[in-house]
Protein backbone atom coordinates (compact mmCIF):
# COMPACT_ATOMS: atom_id res chain seq x y z
CA UNK A 1 0.00 0.00 0.00
CA UNK A 2 1.47 3.30 -1.08
CA UNK A 3 1.03 6.53 0.88
CA UNK A 4 1.58 9.97 -0.59
CA UNK A 5 2.40 12.84 1.79
CA UNK A 6 1.30 15.99 0.04
CA UNK A 7 1.51 19.71 0.70
CA UNK A 8 3.10 21.72 3.43
CA UNK A 9 6.14 23.95 3.13
CA UNK A 10 9.56 22.29 2.89
CA UNK A 11 10.53 22.90 6.53
CA UNK A 12 7.08 21.92 7.81
CA UNK A 13 7.11 18.66 5.90
CA UNK A 14 10.68 17.96 6.99
CA UNK A 15 9.75 18.37 10.67
CA UNK A 16 6.58 16.27 10.30
CA UNK A 17 8.35 13.36 8.62
CA UNK A 18 11.26 13.50 11.07
CA UNK A 19 8.96 13.37 14.09
CA UNK A 20 6.96 10.56 12.48
CA UNK A 21 10.11 8.51 11.88
CA UNK A 22 11.37 9.15 15.42
CA UNK A 23 8.03 8.11 16.93
CA UNK A 24 7.96 5.00 14.72
CA UNK A 25 11.39 3.96 16.01
CA UNK A 26 10.16 4.26 19.60
CA UNK A 27 6.94 2.46 18.69
CA UNK A 28 8.90 -0.43 17.13
CA UNK A 29 10.99 -0.81 20.28
CA UNK A 30 7.91 -0.78 22.51
CA UNK A 31 5.85 -3.25 20.47
CA UNK A 32 8.84 -5.42 19.48
CA UNK A 33 7.99 -7.66 16.52
CA UNK A 34 4.36 -6.52 16.27
CA UNK A 35 5.41 -3.34 14.44
CA UNK A 36 8.50 -2.76 12.33
CA UNK A 37 10.02 0.35 10.86
CA UNK A 38 12.28 0.23 7.82
CA UNK A 39 14.22 2.96 6.02
CA UNK A 40 16.99 3.26 3.47
CA UNK A 41 20.42 4.25 4.81
CA UNK A 42 20.13 7.59 3.02
CA UNK A 43 16.79 8.39 4.64
CA UNK A 44 18.08 7.32 8.05
CA UNK A 45 21.06 9.66 7.76
CA UNK A 46 18.89 12.63 6.80
CA UNK A 47 16.43 11.99 9.65
CA UNK A 48 19.23 11.67 12.18
CA UNK A 49 20.68 15.00 11.04
CA UNK A 50 17.29 16.73 11.31
CA UNK A 51 16.51 15.40 14.79
CA UNK A 52 20.01 16.31 15.98
CA UNK A 53 19.47 19.85 14.68
CA UNK A 54 16.12 20.13 16.46
CA UNK A 55 17.54 18.84 19.76
CA UNK A 56 20.27 21.46 19.47
CA UNK A 57 17.42 23.99 19.32
CA UNK A 58 17.98 24.79 15.65
CA UNK A 59 15.40 24.54 12.88
CA UNK A 60 16.55 22.37 9.97
CA UNK A 61 17.63 24.30 6.87
CA UNK A 62 15.05 24.75 4.14
CA UNK A 63 17.45 23.09 1.68
CA UNK A 64 18.89 19.79 2.84
CA UNK A 65 21.59 17.68 1.25
CA UNK A 66 19.44 15.57 -0.99
CA UNK A 67 15.67 15.82 -1.09
CA UNK A 68 13.21 14.03 1.16
CA UNK A 69 11.09 13.60 -1.97
CA UNK A 70 13.66 11.07 -3.16
CA UNK A 71 13.35 8.89 -0.06
CA UNK A 72 10.90 6.28 1.14
CA UNK A 73 10.28 4.45 4.40
CA UNK A 74 8.09 1.55 5.44
CA UNK A 75 5.86 0.53 8.32
CA UNK A 76 5.20 -3.16 8.88
CA UNK A 77 2.25 -4.38 11.00
CA UNK A 78 1.91 -8.04 11.90
CA UNK A 79 -1.42 -9.38 10.70
CA UNK A 80 -2.59 -10.21 14.22
CA UNK A 81 -1.51 -6.78 15.49
CA UNK A 82 -3.32 -5.04 12.61
CA UNK A 83 -6.43 -7.00 13.48
CA UNK A 84 -6.24 -5.77 17.06
CA UNK A 85 -5.84 -2.17 15.91
CA UNK A 86 -8.81 -2.56 13.60
CA UNK A 87 -11.04 -4.03 16.32
CA UNK A 88 -9.91 -2.03 19.32
CA UNK A 89 -8.93 1.26 17.71
CA UNK A 90 -11.06 3.30 20.08
CA UNK A 91 -10.21 1.20 23.16
CA UNK A 92 -6.63 1.99 24.08
CA UNK A 93 -6.72 0.28 27.44
CA UNK A 94 -7.81 -3.04 25.95
CA UNK A 95 -5.26 -2.66 23.16
CA UNK A 96 -2.36 -2.27 25.59
CA UNK A 97 -3.47 -5.33 27.55
CA UNK A 98 -3.80 -7.40 24.38
CA UNK A 99 -0.31 -6.48 23.20
CA UNK A 100 1.19 -7.74 26.45
CA UNK A 101 -0.61 -11.08 26.16
CA UNK A 102 0.35 -11.78 22.53
CA UNK A 103 3.05 -14.23 21.53
CA UNK A 104 3.75 -13.69 17.83
CA UNK A 105 6.43 -15.68 15.94
CA UNK A 106 9.40 -13.66 14.70
CA UNK A 107 8.70 -14.53 11.07
CA UNK A 108 5.14 -13.79 10.12
CA UNK A 109 3.06 -12.19 7.42
CA UNK A 110 3.04 -8.42 7.65
CA UNK A 111 0.91 -5.65 6.23
CA UNK A 112 3.48 -3.38 4.60
CA UNK A 113 2.91 0.33 4.07
CA UNK A 114 5.29 2.28 1.87
CA UNK A 115 5.47 6.02 2.50
CA UNK A 116 6.47 8.29 -0.38
CA UNK A 117 6.87 12.04 -0.05
CA UNK A 118 5.48 14.24 -2.78
CA UNK A 119 5.81 18.00 -2.60
CA UNK A 120 2.80 18.79 -4.75
CA UNK A 121 3.00 22.55 -5.22
CA UNK A 122 0.40 24.76 -6.88
CA UNK A 123 2.20 24.63 -10.23
CA UNK A 124 2.18 20.82 -10.12
CA UNK A 125 -1.56 20.84 -9.60
CA UNK A 126 -1.92 23.23 -12.54
CA UNK A 127 0.04 20.77 -14.68
CA UNK A 128 -2.34 17.97 -13.68
CA UNK A 129 -5.40 20.07 -14.49
CA UNK A 130 -3.98 21.19 -17.85
CA UNK A 131 -3.21 17.57 -18.72
CA UNK A 132 -6.77 16.58 -17.83
CA UNK A 133 -8.19 19.37 -20.03
CA UNK A 134 -5.85 18.51 -22.90
CA UNK A 135 -6.80 14.85 -22.67
CA UNK A 136 -10.47 15.81 -22.91
CA UNK A 137 -9.84 17.98 -26.00
CA UNK A 138 -7.90 15.22 -27.74
CA UNK A 139 -10.23 12.46 -26.68
CA UNK A 140 -7.31 10.74 -24.98
CA UNK A 141 -6.91 9.23 -21.55
CA UNK A 142 -5.71 11.57 -18.81
CA UNK A 143 -3.31 8.81 -17.77
CA UNK A 144 -1.40 9.19 -21.05
CA UNK A 145 -0.95 12.93 -20.52
CA UNK A 146 0.68 12.78 -17.08
CA UNK A 147 4.36 12.43 -16.26
CA UNK A 148 5.46 9.36 -14.31
CA UNK A 149 6.17 11.30 -11.09
CA UNK A 150 2.66 12.79 -11.06
CA UNK A 151 1.16 9.36 -11.79
CA UNK A 152 2.92 8.12 -8.67
CA UNK A 153 0.97 10.66 -6.60
CA UNK A 154 -2.37 9.79 -8.17
CA UNK A 155 -1.74 6.06 -7.75
CA UNK A 156 -1.38 6.19 -3.96
CA UNK A 157 -3.93 4.33 -1.85
CA UNK A 158 -3.63 6.93 0.92
CA UNK A 159 -3.30 10.68 0.49
CA UNK A 160 -1.93 12.48 3.56
CA UNK A 161 -2.57 16.22 3.25
CA UNK A 162 -0.44 18.45 5.47
CA UNK A 163 -2.37 21.62 6.31
CA UNK A 164 -0.48 24.60 7.73
CA UNK A 165 -2.55 25.65 10.77
CA UNK A 166 -0.84 29.04 10.88
CA UNK A 167 -2.84 29.91 7.75
CA UNK A 168 -6.20 29.14 9.37
CA UNK A 169 -8.02 32.38 10.17
CA UNK A 170 -11.56 33.66 10.77
CA UNK A 171 -10.66 37.16 9.51
CA UNK A 172 -11.91 37.40 5.91
CA UNK A 173 -9.77 40.54 5.37
CA UNK A 174 -6.58 38.63 6.17
CA UNK A 175 -4.62 37.44 3.05
CA UNK A 176 -4.38 34.02 4.72
CA UNK A 177 -8.16 33.66 4.44
CA UNK A 178 -8.02 33.34 0.64
CA UNK A 179 -5.06 30.94 0.91
CA UNK A 180 -7.12 28.80 3.27
CA UNK A 181 -10.08 28.73 0.86
CA UNK A 182 -7.81 27.98 -2.10
CA UNK A 183 -6.22 25.04 -0.32
CA UNK A 184 -9.67 23.63 0.44
CA UNK A 185 -10.39 23.70 -3.28
CA UNK A 186 -7.00 22.21 -4.12
CA UNK A 187 -7.49 19.20 -1.82
CA UNK A 188 -11.00 18.59 -3.13
CA UNK A 189 -9.88 18.87 -6.75
CA UNK A 190 -6.94 16.56 -6.20
CA UNK A 191 -9.15 13.89 -4.66
CA UNK A 192 -11.47 14.16 -7.67
CA UNK A 193 -8.53 13.72 -10.03
CA UNK A 194 -7.24 10.73 -8.08
CA UNK A 195 -10.67 9.12 -8.28
CA UNK A 196 -10.89 9.78 -12.04
CA UNK A 197 -7.39 8.44 -12.59
CA UNK A 198 -7.96 5.28 -10.60
CA UNK A 199 -11.38 4.70 -12.19
CA UNK A 200 -9.94 4.96 -15.71
CA UNK A 201 -6.88 2.85 -14.91
CA UNK A 202 -8.43 0.10 -12.79
CA UNK A 203 -12.15 0.22 -13.62
CA UNK A 204 -14.24 -1.75 -11.13
CA UNK A 205 -11.03 -2.78 -9.32
CA UNK A 206 -10.10 0.81 -8.50
CA UNK A 207 -10.20 0.08 -4.78
CA UNK A 208 -10.65 2.62 -2.05
CA UNK A 209 -8.98 5.98 -1.42
CA UNK A 210 -8.03 6.84 2.15
CA UNK A 211 -7.74 10.62 2.66
CA UNK A 212 -5.91 11.69 5.84
CA UNK A 213 -5.50 15.26 7.05
CA UNK A 214 -2.79 16.51 9.39
CA UNK A 215 -2.91 20.05 10.76
CA UNK A 216 0.72 21.04 11.27
CA UNK A 217 1.81 23.90 13.58
CA UNK A 218 -1.43 23.35 15.49
CA UNK A 219 -0.05 25.31 18.43
CA UNK A 220 -0.52 28.48 16.33
CA UNK A 221 -4.32 28.16 16.09
CA UNK A 222 -6.22 31.08 17.65
CA UNK A 223 -7.34 30.21 21.18
CA UNK A 224 -10.87 31.49 20.50
CA UNK A 225 -11.19 28.99 17.66
CA UNK A 226 -9.98 26.15 19.89
CA UNK A 227 -12.48 27.07 22.61
CA UNK A 228 -15.28 27.17 20.06
CA UNK A 229 -14.70 23.52 19.11
CA UNK A 230 -14.13 22.33 22.67
CA UNK A 231 -10.33 22.07 22.71
CA UNK A 232 -8.36 23.50 25.63
CA UNK A 233 -5.99 26.40 25.03
CA UNK A 234 -3.25 24.22 26.49
CA UNK A 235 -3.18 21.81 23.57
CA UNK A 236 -0.34 19.67 24.90
CA UNK A 237 -2.08 19.04 28.22
CA UNK A 238 -5.45 18.47 26.51
CA UNK A 239 -4.03 15.78 24.21
CA UNK A 240 -2.26 14.05 27.09
CA UNK A 241 -5.42 14.06 29.23
CA UNK A 242 -7.54 12.80 26.32
CA UNK A 243 -5.04 10.27 24.93
CA UNK A 244 -7.27 7.36 25.98
CA UNK A 245 -10.38 9.02 24.58
CA UNK A 246 -9.45 8.79 20.94
CA UNK A 247 -13.01 9.03 19.71
CA UNK A 248 -13.45 12.45 21.35
CA UNK A 249 -10.16 13.70 19.93
CA UNK A 250 -11.22 12.58 16.45
CA UNK A 251 -14.62 14.26 16.78
CA UNK A 252 -13.12 17.58 17.95
CA UNK A 253 -10.58 17.64 15.14
CA UNK A 254 -13.18 16.70 12.55
CA UNK A 255 -15.25 19.60 13.87
CA UNK A 256 -12.26 21.86 13.26
CA UNK A 257 -12.00 20.52 9.71
CA UNK A 258 -15.71 21.11 9.07
CA UNK A 259 -15.41 24.79 9.97
CA UNK A 260 -12.59 25.60 7.59
CA UNK A 261 -12.41 22.89 4.88
CA UNK A 262 -16.00 22.02 4.08
CA UNK A 263 -15.55 21.49 0.34
CA UNK A 264 -13.00 18.75 0.93
CA UNK A 265 -15.07 17.00 3.59
CA UNK A 266 -18.17 17.15 1.38
CA UNK A 267 -16.39 14.92 -1.14
CA UNK A 268 -15.23 12.52 1.54
CA UNK A 269 -18.67 12.27 3.10
CA UNK A 270 -20.12 11.49 -0.33
CA UNK A 271 -18.83 7.94 0.12
CA UNK A 272 -17.99 7.38 -3.56
CA UNK A 273 -16.45 9.58 -6.22
CA UNK A 274 -16.57 8.58 -9.89
CA UNK A 275 -17.21 5.02 -8.81
CA UNK A 276 -14.23 5.00 -6.43
CA UNK A 277 -14.99 4.51 -2.75
CA UNK A 278 -13.68 7.06 -0.25
CA UNK A 279 -12.94 6.13 3.34
CA UNK A 280 -14.25 8.51 6.00
CA UNK A 281 -11.44 11.00 6.60
CA UNK A 282 -9.27 10.86 9.70
CA UNK A 283 -7.83 14.08 11.13
CA UNK A 284 -4.66 14.52 13.19
CA UNK A 285 -2.60 17.40 14.50
CA UNK A 286 1.13 17.96 14.65
CA UNK A 287 3.23 20.53 16.45
CA UNK A 288 6.72 21.01 17.78
CA UNK A 289 6.54 23.37 20.73
CA UNK A 290 8.82 26.41 20.43
CA UNK A 291 10.44 28.56 23.08
CA UNK A 292 12.38 31.81 22.87
CA UNK A 293 16.16 31.69 22.69
CA UNK A 294 18.35 34.19 24.51
CA UNK A 295 18.14 36.34 21.39
CA UNK A 296 14.33 36.23 21.53
CA UNK A 297 14.05 33.94 18.49
CA UNK A 298 11.57 30.98 18.52
CA UNK A 299 13.50 27.69 18.61
CA UNK A 300 12.47 24.05 19.26
CA UNK A 301 11.75 23.38 22.93
CA UNK A 302 13.88 20.68 24.56
CA UNK A 303 13.31 19.17 28.03
CA UNK A 304 14.94 16.48 30.17
CA UNK A 305 13.53 13.04 29.42
CA UNK A 306 11.83 11.01 32.20
CA UNK A 307 15.05 9.03 32.66
CA UNK A 308 16.73 12.26 33.80
CA UNK A 309 19.66 11.65 31.49
CA UNK A 310 18.66 12.22 27.87
CA UNK A 311 16.66 15.04 26.30
CA UNK A 312 13.32 15.04 24.48
CA UNK A 313 11.61 17.36 22.05
CA UNK A 314 8.21 18.66 23.15
CA UNK A 315 5.84 17.66 20.36
CA UNK A 316 2.46 16.04 19.77
CA UNK A 317 3.81 12.57 20.51
CA UNK A 318 0.43 11.00 21.34
CA UNK A 319 -0.97 12.17 17.99
CA UNK A 320 1.87 10.49 16.14
CA UNK A 321 1.12 7.26 17.99
CA UNK A 322 -2.53 7.63 17.00
CA UNK A 323 -1.41 8.24 13.41
CA UNK A 324 0.67 5.05 13.38
CA UNK A 325 -2.16 3.02 14.94
CA UNK A 326 -4.61 4.30 12.33
CA UNK A 327 -2.35 3.12 9.51
CA UNK A 328 -2.22 -0.30 11.11
CA UNK A 329 -6.00 -0.32 11.01
CA UNK A 330 -6.35 0.61 7.34
CA UNK A 331 -3.47 -1.65 6.30
CA UNK A 332 -5.56 -4.56 7.57
CA UNK A 333 -8.61 -3.29 5.67
CA UNK A 334 -6.83 -3.02 2.36
CA UNK A 335 -5.36 -6.49 2.92
CA UNK A 336 -2.32 -6.07 0.72
CA UNK A 337 -0.33 -8.62 2.68
CA UNK A 338 3.35 -9.29 2.04
CA UNK A 339 5.85 -11.51 3.73
CA UNK A 340 8.47 -9.92 5.91
CA UNK A 341 10.66 -7.76 3.58
CA UNK A 342 13.92 -9.32 2.52
CA UNK A 343 15.20 -6.39 0.46
CA UNK A 344 18.55 -4.97 1.62
CA UNK A 345 17.18 -1.97 3.51
CA UNK A 346 18.33 -0.58 6.82
CA UNK A 347 15.75 -0.87 9.59
CA UNK A 348 15.73 0.97 12.89
CA UNK A 349 14.02 -0.56 15.90
CA UNK A 350 13.69 -3.98 14.29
Amino acid sequence: MAVGIIGGRSTGKTVFVSLLATTAINYAVETKQHFRYYATPEFTTVIQDIIASLKLRRWPPATLKGSLVEYKFWFGYSRKFSGILNTLYDKLEELSASIKRLEIPRRELYNIIEFGLYDLAGEDVDIIFRAASLAKERGASVIEMLSENLKAVLDCDVLVFLIDSSRVTTDNTDPRYKEMLDYDGLMASLMSLVAMYRSKKYGIKAGKIFPVFVFTKFDTVDRKVLNAIGISENIDRWLIEKRKERKEIAERLTGFMKRFYQHTLALVYGGTLMGVELERAEVFVSYLMPELSEEGIPVPKVVKAPDGVSYDLVYSRSEYYRFIDYFGKIANEIKKIHKEPTAPVTGLGR
